[in-house]
């Protein structure tokens, strides 16, 4: 779904383009919704909910997060290579992932 008002804010802020949240709503930045790459990302991470628990995968997603980063997040390394973007984007790897 678009993302509106407080989550477009958020989205904006930290830089990101879509975001899964735990309840299963996937909230987009306007120019991404047609994204098929974003949008199989993104489902990627509804996966991981379905597969490791929900309250797993939220408490080791943020603990990825603070650990090793955005880019070198285990879930997000894994969405991005399900869903056909490549590896996140790194200093050694600027290009990758561009296509999200």
């Amino acid at each position: 779904m678009p993302a509106e008002g407080p989550w477009r804010w958020f989205l904006t802020k930290c830089g990101y383009r879509a975001i899964t949240m735990p309840w299963r709503s996937i909230y987009v930045l306007a120019p991404y919704l047609e994204c098929p790459i974003l949008r199989t990302h993104e489902r990627v991470h509804v996966w991981q909910m379905d597969r490791d628990g929900t309250v797993r995968f939220c408490v080791l997603y943020l603990w990825y997060q603070i650990r090793y980063g955005y880019r070198g997040n285990p879930y997000e390394i894994e969405a991005y290579v399900i869903a056909g973007g490549g590896l996140p984007p790194t200093h050694q790897n600027p290009g990758a992932g561009t296509t999200l």
